[in-house]
């Protein structure tokens, strides 16, 4: 039925349950489900509350993955993923339970960031409801223990906030309430911290549409359909949200077992989904929340299957609005971080024989230009200093964790001091990475310099060999005295750095 090679198996490791999606692709190019099997082995329980994973646990959640792997072995799958979420970015001995997964099933967890988790939930939704790419959209993935709050327009992801308050994480924390009641006060009064960080990143801007992911929101569309005559699944409104919570709230964890059908794992931690999803939609009040019923794994299935999923110039867009979003965020002179990002991205690619990077340093090396000056957001002198700091902590859409920490290292010496191996927190990439961090901190001084006056006038750059080494050649409006100032200046660290000579010539040329 299916040929060789033609499904791939996901396996999210989420804190409230573990679920297997083997899926393939249809005559339209569709995911077809092909098995679904879900184990609730609730990881949080022990994360949030001991910071570390039990014995018992760690074995329930082998014996979890042997089944998959049963499952698996029998169809034609050509790739296995599996990705771990809040509950093991917070065990501190989750490699424990990475290497005896890898050893019973040889499936191996990657714990993903809570950045990378948005970004593949988005591409879940645009393939799921592809007429939201026309739209500014607020998503919002209620986790077990996290929840993330995306703000995409038009298809790229302009603002992002990821919390821990996913709903096992929640529950654990407040399980020593005395009652319902003081427990439903907590919740409130915990959100509301939240809100005011949503309400920044969305103030000013019009929100088309609500989507909604997640088990919990989805069981509440269900509950809309039979508590309250809903017509669909697929949506439902603030008030009914409100209507939905009060229900809920008003019956004990054994009723709503029995009466509202919920399985045990759902019926707990769906009380703080609700009060998380009302603080959002409060500060959004669109008509109606989205249900779309796609999620993660579907993300990672479309990357994994899916032509749209693997088109890297998709995901290099995706990094550089971010970027780009980010740099608007902390206020940043985007003029000059525009001509800098351009700049630098002419030299790379004129010194390619000479560094012999791939072009996904290129693609760094552009975010790590527009994205220089952050810092000043917080305060001009030392800016470099704090952008590192602000780029340490800001998820960054479409990079791994390493790469996000050499753009802010890269940014972190854009100016002042240049590094040694042993300086903090330089010392802190690899060996590999900080010789590709000296020749992009080179590149990018470079470029800095040859907007010295923040007035674009430099428009035609050329970075050649010549008989005794290297010559830049810059060409533009005016004087261009500041310029060649600024780059002489930086020319002893491009010779140090690339082991050549460097000779600078700048001229007037009309564009």
């Amino acid at each position: 039925m299916y040929a060789k090679g033609s499904l791939a198996a996901v396996v999210d490791t989420g804190s409230n349950a573990i679920r297997l999606h083997l899926c393939g692709l249809d005559a339209a190019g569709e995911l077809n489900l092909v098995q679904y099997r879900r184990e609730a082995v609730r990881l949080g329980q022990d994360a949030f509350t001991l910071g570390h994973l039990t014995e018992s646990t760690m074995q329930r959640t082998v014996e979890a993955f042997k089944s998959f792997r049963t499952i698996i072995d029998r169809y034609p799958v050509r790739v296995i993923r599996a990705t771990a979420t809040s509950a093991l970015r917070d065990a501190h001995n989750a490699n424990d339970l990475v290497a005896k997964v890898l050893h019973a099933t040889g499936i191996e967890i990657e714990v993903i960031t809570g950045a990378e988790e948005a970004r593949l939930i988005h591409t879940a939704i645009r393939q799921h409801l592809p007429k939201l790419d026309n739209m500014t959209v607020l998503l919002i993935d209620i986790g077990g223990g996290s929840v993330e709050v995306t703000l995409s327009d038009h298809g790229d992801i302009i603002a992002l906030k990821s919390f821990k308050m996913g709903t096992v994480r929640l529950l654990e924390l407040f399980r020593s309430a005395p009652g319902d009641q003081e427990f439903t006060s907590l919740l409130k009064e915990y959100t509301e911290a939240m809100q005011q960080q949503i309400r920044n990143e969305i103030s000013g801007i019009e929100i088309s549409c609500c989507v909604g992911t997640g088990g919990n929101i989805e069981s509440l569309g269900e509950l809309g359909v039979s508590l309250l005559g809903n017509p669909s699944t697929r949506s439902i409104s603030y008030n009914d949200i409100k209507k939905l919570g009060k229900i809920l709230g008003d019956l004990r964890l054994d009723e709503r077992i029995e009466q509202l059908q919920l399985r045990p794992d759902r019926a707990d931690v769906i009380i703080p989904a609700v009060q998380v999803l009302k603080s959002v939609m409060k500060l959004a009040r669109p008509a109606d929340l989205i249900i779309p019923d796609t999620g993660l794994a579907d993300g990672i299935l479309v990357e994994l299957l899916h032509e749209r999923g693997l088109d890297s110039v998709a995901l290099e867009r995706q990094a550089m609005a971010w970027a780009n979003a980010l740099a608007r965020k902390f206020h940043a002179d985007m003029a000059h971080a525009k001509q800098v990002r351009w700049l630098v991205s002419v030299l790379f690619t004129q010194t390619k024989k000479l560094h012999r990077l791939d072009n996904r340093y290129k693609l760094l090396l552009e975010i790590a230009a527009l994205t220089h000056e952050s810092g000043m957001a917080i305060l001009p002198t030392g800016h470099h200093k704090h952008a590192f700091y602000l780029l340490s902590a800001s998820p960054m859409i479409g990079l791994s964790n390493n790469e996000k920490m050499l753009v802010a290292s890269v940014v972190r010496y854009h100016r002042k001091r240049f590094p040694d191996s042993e300086h903090d927190p330089f010392k802190q990439l690899s060996s590999s990475a900080q010789a590709c961090a000296f020749t992009m901190i080179v590149l990018l001084r470079l470029a800095i310099a040859l907007d010295k006056e923040r007035k674009g006038h430099v428009h035609k750059v050329r970075l050649a060999t010549s008989k005794n080494g290297w010559y830049l050649d810059a060409q533009g409006e005016g004087d261009l005295l500041l310029e060649a100032w600024a780059a002489r200046k930086q020319a002893i660290w491009f010779e140090q750095v690339m082991s050549t000579s460097l000779t600078i010539e700048f001229g007037t040329s009309s564009r």
